[in-house]
């Protein structure tokens, strides 16, 4: 995926309008700037455009904001109180003679909550439910919202400095949660941020996929939400995964290794097992091996999917050397093998009694087969799923997509131009003098009504 360019939009008291771009590629960003209006060349601001007449500006923003849907472009206008500017300055003469009354302060109308987190679920990407929380205090052995929230940025900061009085939780058919609270101090705007995935452990070292600020258009909010929030949180989540699946690579080597130091002491010269110790050091291998396979069989399909999308993207060479097909599909069917087996495991417990005598007993003997039974399995996914990891490291170095060219219109002809810059008053002159030099009209010879026919 092409990496977006930015405009950050901000507002200078005296020079109006100002903008910049972000990232690199800002070959896009810069040629709609200026096909929008915005001048260059001031010392301290890349991009300017004066505030002098608020049509004139709304009419340039408008286009601005309509132009970059096409393009791999993003606005970002959360600096701006108001996005555009909504009332002109009156004539001059038109000024009251006195000062009006200062009208008593108004209470903090914040903008609703509730209404506009329904009306971004409806334009974010898949389906979405709307959970109100009207304080922060959470359930029994649930952690509070904001230290579920997966951001060491701005929200983090707003969260532990500032007590939300209201919030909603967005939760997605694929199961992203989103936080969406009051920005503090500024009341048309919202906080929108993503949870940390559940059932998992994030370490201080993962790329946190900080939380945004929007404001209370759902329209805008969605666009943002969509184009920078949520592409942040995927590659988070993904980059973790990848992670977690080097240390559990790691780790069923290293149960291997054990293994194989200790599996011959315990057998004879033909290799046959010397007493029971044999079997009970098999069942620890099986239960350490499948303790590293079994977080996979939620989460590992969706990283094996990835890796056959960009394999075809990878370089052939690397990847015949590396054998990628073969190893993905090994794993492909490692999980499959996993979930069925994790599923008949599944249908025991469910089966047992609590209060049976005989209930601890046959749960343990249903673990002990279910983890010799995944064995295979998770053998396999110790042995291939590596190659998760070394693909992401190719496809790191891939280079991205050029930017989408800007559409060009159609040059006009001579006197499609020559017509156009016509006024009317000179028009009417044109037309005048044409009537006033005008002869006699011919005496025609024939007596069809139809006009002679040009050479």
């Amino acid at each position: 995926m092409a990496e977006l360019a930015w405009i950050a939009l901000g507002k200078h008291p005296q020079l109006g309008l100002t903008a910049s771009t972000v990232h690199d590629n800002f070959d896009s960003a810069h040629r709609l700037l200026l096909d929008a209006g915005f001048s260059t060349g001031h010392p301290d601001f890349a991009y300017v455009l004066g505030d002098n007449h608020p049509d004139e500006v709304r009419a340039t923003l408008q286009q601005l904001y309509d132009t970059v849907a096409s393009h791999y472009v993003a606005i970002d206008d959360a600096s701006l109180d108001e996005a555009v500017p909504t009332n002109p300055a009156p004539p001059r003469g038109s000024e009251l003679g006195h000062q009006p009354a200062p009208s008593p302060r108004q209470p903090d109308a914040r903008a609703d909550l509730a209404e506009f987190t329904e009306e971004l679920s409806a334009r974010l990407p898949g389906s979405w439910t709307v959970a109100r929380h009207e304080h922060e205090e959470a359930d029994e052995g649930q952690l509070p919202l904001s230290e579920r929230v997966w951001d060491y940025g701005h929200v983090s900061w707003a969260l532990s400095e500032f007590t939300p009085r209201r919030s909603t939780v967005l939760t997605s058919d694929s199961g992203i949660e989103l936080l969406i609270t009051d920005r503090p101090l500024r009341k048309h705007e919202f906080l929108v941020a993503a949870f940390e995935p559940r059932g998992t452990g994030f370490d201080t070292t993962t790329k946190t996929p900080n939380g945004i600020v929007v404001s209370n258009d759902p329209v805008r909010a969605a666009s943002r939400v969509t184009t920078r929030l949520l592409p942040r949180y995927q590659e988070a989540v993904r980059e973790t995964r990848l992670s977690q699946v080097a240390k559990s690579v790691a780790a069923g080597q290293r149960v291997l290794a054990e293994w194989d130091a200790v599996s011959d002491s315990l057998c004879d010269a033909d290799h046959w097992p010397l007493d029971e110790r044999y079997g009970l050091r098999q069942q620890v291998r099986d239960a350490e091996m499948w303790v590293q396979f079994a977080p996979f069989l939620e989460h590992g399909p969706a990283l094996v999917a990835h890796a056959e999308q960009a394999l075809p993207l990878l370089d052939p060479a690397e990847r015949a050397a590396g054998h990628w097909t073969y190893r993905l599909r090994s794993l492909r069917e490692a999980l499959t093998g996993g979930t069925r087996v994790q599923a008949e495991f599944q249908v025991v417990a469910e089966a047992l009694l609590p209060d049976h005598p005989r209930s601890k007993a046959v749960f343990a003997d249903a673990v002990s087969l279910r983890n010799a039974e995944g064995w295979h399995y998770a053998l396999t996914w110790t042995d291939n799923a590596g190659v998760l990891v070394d693909m992401a490291r190719a496809e790191r170095v891939l280079p991205t997509p050029p930017p989408r060219p800007l559409r060009v219109r159609p040059a006009r002809s001579v006197r499609a131009e020559a017509a156009r810059a016509w006024s009317p008053h000179a028009a009417r002159q044109i037309t005048t003098a044409i009537e006033r030099n005008a002869g006699p009209p011919a005496i025609r010879f024939f007596n069809s009504s139809r006009p002679p026919r040009s050479r």
